[in-house]
């Protein structure tokens, strides 16, 4: 069983994308990024144990490794009631967000191209035929304020 997940087209589909920037990526190590949404996919989860079924979006984030490259990080935003603070971290994260203000799902319509800062690490797992492999995963969304660099307090300076 392929272990690749990705859009798949039937014969008789009509192909839209033009083509760009491949969504390959390097491992980054653990650590807090700049990120720009790159692509979102708008799917139904079938639910588990823990989630029960309900949309889905699936946000493909190009993380900014400066010299080390540029890493991606795919994160299934799940909007059901145990979930919806992950949603609206990631709103908050891109700008489209304040505390306590409402956002509509129908956002994710247009934040492709937004930046945001985020905090990932490095997953290890084993595929089904045994091999190890590492990719990065998301640990947190960090608000705007929280993600501007922090300065010392300086007497009389502003």
């Amino acid at each position: 069983m392929s272990e690749i997940q990705m859009k798949t087209y039937d014969w008789d589909d009509d192909i839209v994308e033009d083509g760009g920037e491949s969504l390959e990526s390097v491992l980054l190590p653990e650590g807090n990024y700049p990120f720009e949404v790159v692509k979102v996919e708008k799917t139904w989860y079938d639910g588990s144990k823990t989630i029960p079924p309900c949309n889905m979006a699936k946000v493909f984030l190009r993380v900014d490794g400066g010299e080390r490259g540029k890493g991606l990080v795919v994160e299934n935003l799940y909007l059901c009631e145990r979930m919806i603070w992950k949603v609206s971290a990631f709103f908050r994260s891109i700008g489209m967000k304040k505390h306590g203000e409402p956002v509509n799902a129908r956002q994710f319509d247009h934040c492709q191209g937004e930046h945001g800062r985020c905090q990932i690490f490095v997953d290890t797992y084993t595929t089904q035929n045994g091999e190890q492999r590492q990719n990065n995963k998301l640990r947190r969304f960090f608000d705007p304020e929280e993600a501007a660099p922090q300065r010392a307090f300086k007497k009389g300076a502003f």
